[in-house]
């Protein structure tokens, strides 16, 4: 899985924020291949965190994006549970229309 980070509204000195979204991005790893792309955007407005994630899985883009007030560690994990919910949705569907 290829991950290309991005900062916006910060200094991008923040290890530990790139290494916490890896960790919970290889609970994907399952579902995908090794050649899929990732991009995750991590922006900060004033109290408001967000993370945006963009998964590219056979030329299907797959987006999940949530914010918080406290911390990114919340955010990253509500929109990796989302992104795993889609890419099973998707791979049942590709299944089910093949039968």
């Amino acid at each position: 899985m290829n991950i290309n980070f991005a900062f916006r509204g910060f200094e991008e000195n923040s290890d530990g924020l790139k290494d916490y979204a890896t960790k919970k991005l290889a609970k994907l790893n399952k579902f995908v291949s090794a050649n899929t792309f990732v991009e995750v955007v991590f922006q900060k407005e004033k109290n408001i965190k967000q993370t945006d994630i963009k998964l590219n899985l056979d030329g299907t883009d797959f987006i999940a994006s949530e914010s918080d007030d406290k911390e990114f560690s919340t955010s990253i994990d509500l929109c990796v549970d989302k992104l795993s919910q889609q890419i099973v949705k998707y791979k049942e569907k590709k299944i089910d229309s093949r039968r």
